[in-house]
């Protein structure tokens, strides 16, 4: 008898996660692991390369101005006798860690007004959609330049806190107050980062506040917050993970735009888009400046992008396994 019990219990398939189930989706995709690979090599790159870098990325005249190739020095020397690869590592730390700031700024932003302005409906979604609509009329490049513009000569009417610019001054290798001309850019790009997610998660609570979890949690005495923060956003996760790892991407170039544009990161500091501008005079004597970190903008995006793909398949409950 127990044998027999045993055997049947053996039998029956084991049920499979819904993690496994999204890795499994998610590996299919060859272009999302490469993905995954570039990412965290470059990560390795900018976090962790530093730290084997005999130079610091302000050092100057360690090499001849515009330097060839060497041993020494594997991307050669900027027109200040500077290393390249070092600088390359540290505008990486610069242009990632900015993008993740941003991102989560803007998605953190964008979830709460899609949600409340979803589940409460009237006035409030009539506002919130009128602002979001008015946000996305405006003209995003020249508020950006001139918003910039008013950052780099103290011009905006807020500061951030002093902790807050010795942290990333360290993590930047910066002075803290050129951190904060970084974090105030960041700030600037998350007011103008949240349309988007905040129309996408009003659209996923506006079909999820009708369901029959939703009034068994309101029958059982649940506040409305309590409602929409452990049953609306929950259930939006997943399109919401989607377009964050989207606008990863969107951030790097931006940032690299405006930086290149001389209103982003400012020099000595480095990040992917000053390194493109700085490069513009002596593109004939050192071309490899402008490929390298072009490529890591490249990467960087695209990476993002492929990865994004395949977790909006890999988490679309629609799809079979």
């Amino acid at each position: 008898m127990a044998v027999a019990q045993l055997a049947s219990e053996r039998s029956i398939p084991r049920e499979t996660s819904q993690l496994e189930i999204v890795w499994t989706r998610f590996r299919r995709h060859r272009l999302a692991l490469l993905g995954v690979v570039a990412l965290a090599l470059l990560l390795l790159f900018a976090f962790v390369g530093p730290y084997f870098s005999p130079y610091t990325p302000d050092a100057q005249f360690i090499g001849p101005p515009n330097g060839p190739l060497t041993s020494a020095n594997p991307l050669g020397t900027d027109e200040l006798g500077r290393d390249v690869m070092t600088r390359l590592m540290w505008a990486g730390r610069i242009s990632l860690l900015l993008s993740f700031i941003v991102t989560l700024g803007s998605v953190g932003i964008g979830v709460l007004i899609g949600s409340v302005s979803g589940y409460f409906g009237g006035w409030v979604d009539i506002f919130a959609m009128r602002a979001v609509d008015f946000m996305l009329t405006l003209p995003l490049l020249p508020l950006l330049l001139i918003l910039s513009a008013m950052n780099l000569r103290g011009g905006l009417p807020f500061t951030t806190p002093l902790a807050v610019n010795q942290f990333f001054g360290w993590a930047w290798g910066m002075s803290p107050d050129n951190a904060e001309n970084i974090l105030l850019l960041a700030m600037i790009l998350t007011v103008f980062g949240w349309m988007g997610t905040a129309r996408l998660v009003r659209g996923q609570v506006l079909a999820l506040r009708g369901m029959e979890f939703t009034d068994a949690s309101r029958a059982l005495g649940a506040s409305n917050w309590r409602i929409i923060t452990r049953h609306m956003i929950p259930n939006a996760l997943a399109p919401i993970i989607v377009a964050a790892t989207f606008n990863f991407g969107e951030v790097i170039i931006t940032e690299a735009g405006l930086s290149f544009l001389g209103f982003g990161v400012q020099p000595p500091e480095a990040s992917w888009g000053n390194m493109l501008n700085g490069v513009r005079d002596f593109m004939l004597v050192q071309p490899w400046r402008a490929f390298v970190p072009g490529l890591a903008i490249f990467f960087a995006s695209i990476s993002f992008n492929f990865v994004g793909d395949a977790l909006r398949d890999a988490l679309d409950p629609r799809l079979k396994l």
